[in-house]
């Protein structure tokens, strides 16, 4: 990231007097995405308010209830974090409790935080807020009681926070301390109250409930030296968590977190190749002629980089290859240099060709069905990194200097990878696109679309919500963008309540066929007050569209509604950019518009017109109990 120039700062300025104020909302987020200085963020943070005196602000993707609490003060972070929230996609409503209110706010039904009712809770801490150290000469036990006790005072807060106000919480771990009293010997007592520290790090980690996730300051303080994370001036003068210096980086960082549980991160890394992960050009040098592996500094630069992306796709990001090649010439390293430790079975697009590289990215995101925002690029060409920023401005495109041994830094710093959950069908997702690939080869050889369907042998397990699948559900109800209907984005607390609600029909559906498990690609949850069932979400992984799961799902749900006794189906349509695949699913599905309403489509179904869909998939119901007594009048 670099910083940002008074220039800059008085462009912004001079499009807020001109009235410019669209340009001027694109231009303060432009640079507050990238500043690295603590009052420049600042004085756009003023900059903002004007804007917002001006016109409303931009709608934004998502929009969320933040609250910030704790034992400090957070005075201080509220205006940058929205500022820094906006440039991730997200809008936001904040409350900053008063100072040191905790445990007031958590435990007192009348409090701030308790009547704002946040989506996410900020627990914002410092060793300040360890009420009990153990003594510098304690026994090993004594230090593991006192871990214990510290853990579960901050278990217990999270968990009345959570049942007051089903929030999700982010917690603070706690940085090192700068003074070491006890010098060298402090590594080998285990009352030195780093270890102490430490320990009670590595205890929250293990005992967090599903609701509760770890900021981790510690690391960042690590990186940045706890002499210049905590500033003892700004803390005795106003208990600020952090210092001036590094403002930024712990409210990037939040806002990083804050935005994976939103779904904002993204999924995909597209690489260049020449340069990139490689030192040299393989259609000038060839592939023998190429800088790559032990010996040479570049080489294990760019080695270092490469297991750095592997490490990646290892925990559910997909790897690409977007590069000005010709094809050959392109694969030819991965076949030849056993020094490479990526494979070209590690990518789940490969576009290399003439073409300009906004036309090569379109391809990738087409090839795995992935929004363009979902991309992240590598490129070690500045004019190749600005014609992508120009044509296809929702592409994140990191911006890297000339030495690789800085790739991955660089990219890991831009936080667009961050994640709080990595499950089961994340690990697998390269290995599902490869199996992706092959269905479509299979799809190009039938020259019927059914007898291809009937041919993959499709399975599939439609069941309600349960607690092994939620983490999976809540994720998906985050980051599903393109078929979902109503893009509501529930909280994994408020998914968790409808498995316990009467009210509520809930259906996960699991999927697989003769090339592999697809895993759980859809989410539905409805709700029946009365003799009407309304569908409140319903969404798909877009890697099995046109397979007949809407079709198995629809059957499913209208099934259950008249087990309810109701009598229609209702849903809406919620069209934004992103959903536009999924704006006739009703009417193919047999619904009828109903009427007109603010920001959507409604439409109905009368459940005793409906006639079954015809599938190819096998499907096994997981029935859940009807929680009525009988049909409703």
């Amino acid at each position: 990231m670099r910083s940002t120039g008074e220039g800059e700062l008085a462009g912004l300025k001079a499009l807020i007097d001109a009235g410019m104020l669209d340009d001027g909302w694109r231009s303060l987020h432009d640079l507050a995405a990238t500043t690295k200085d603590a009052a420049t963020l600042l004085a756009l943070a003023r900059q903002r308010r004007r804007l917002l005196e001006a016109r409303t602000p931009p709608s934004y993707p998502v929009t969320v209830r933040v609250a910030l609490i704790g034992g400090a003060t957070t005075s201080m972070l509220e205006e940058p974090l929205q500022l820094v929230l906006e440039t991730t996609g997200i809008g936001s409503v904040l409350h900053a409790a008063p100072f040191n209110t905790l445990v007031r706010q958590v435990l007192d039904p009348a409090s701030e935080t308790s009547t704002f009712r946040p989506d996410i809770a900020v627990i914002v801490t410092t060793p300040a807020s360890i009420t009990m150290w153990p003594d510098l000469d304690a026994s090993e036990g004594d230090v593991q009681r006192a871990v214990g006790e510290v853990c579960e005072y901050w278990m217990d807060l999270c968990q009345s926070l959570h049942e007051r106000t089903r929030c999700e919480i982010v917690l603070d771990n706690f940085f090192a301390l700068p003074l070491h009293p006890l010098g060298a010997a402090g590594a080998r007592m285990a009352g030195d109250h780093n270890r102490f520290i430490e320990g009670v790090n590595r205890a929250l980690a293990d005992r967090l409930p599903p609701f509760v996730h770890i900021h981790d300051v510690a690391s960042l303080a690590a990186m940045y030296g706890v002499y210049h994370w905590f500033d003892a001036r700004y803390w005795y003068h106003g208990k600020h968590p952090v210092s001036f210096e590094c403002l930024v980086p712990y409210v990037r960082s939040l806002a990083q977190l804050i935005g994976a549980l939103r779904g904002r991160s993204a999924k995909c890394l597209v690489l260049d190749l020449d340069n990139t992960i490689w030192g040299g050009s393989v259609g000038e040098d060839g592939a023998d002629g190429l800088v790559i592996g032990p010996g040479d500094p570049l080489g294990e630069a760019f080695l270092a980089f490469q297991r750095y992306a592997l490490d990646l796709k290892q925990r559910g990001v997909m790897l690409a290859v977007c590069s000005k090649n010709d094809e050959a010439n392109a694969l030819a390293p991965f076949a030849s240099r056993p020094e490479m430790i990526l494979r070209r079975e590690d990518f789940s697009a490969f576009v290399a060709d003439w073409e300009p590289k906004s036309k090569g990215l379109r391809r990738v995101a087409d090839q795995l069905r992935l929004g363009l925002d979902a991309l992240v690029v590598v490129d070690d060409n500045p004019a190749e990194r600005a014609e992508i920023r120009h044509a296809l401005p929702e592409v994140r495109v990191v911006e890297v200097g000339p030495d690789p041994s800085d790739y991955p830094l660089t990219l890991e710093q831009t936080g667009w990878f961050e994640t709080v959950l990595v499950s089961s069908e994340d690990r697998r997702r390269g290995e599902m696109y490869r199996e992706n690939v092959a269905r479509e080869a299979l799809r190009a050889t039938a020259g019927d679309y059914q007898a291809y369907l009937k041919s993959l042998e499709q399975r599939a397990r439609i069941a309600p919500f349960e607690p092994s699948s939620i983490d999976r559900v809540a994720q998906l109800a985050a980051k599903t963008n393109q078929f979902n209907l109503t893009t509501l984005r529930l909280g994994r607390a408020e998914l968790e309540a409808m498995i316990e609600s009467p009210d509520h029909l809930t259906a996960t559906v699991h999927l697989a066929d003769r090339f592999g498990d697809n895993g759980l690609i859809s989410v539905l949850a409805a709700r029946a007050p009365d003799d009407e069932l309304w569908i409140d979400l319903w969404l798909m992984s877009c890697r099995v569209l046109n397979r007949g799961v809407e079709h198995a799902l629809c059957n499913y749900v209208v099934e259950r509604a008249i087990e309810r006794g109701c009598r229609r189906v209702r849903g809406i349509y919620r069209p934004t950019p992103r959903n536009q695949m999924v704006r006739g699913l009703y009417e193919a599905l047999g619904f009828t518009p109903a009427g007109v309403v603010e920001g959507g489509e409604p439409w109905v179904l009368d459940v005793h017109h409906y006639r079954p869909f015809t599938t190819v998939i096998a499907v096994e119901e997981v029935r859940a109990p009807v929680s009525h007594g009988g049909p409703r009048a």
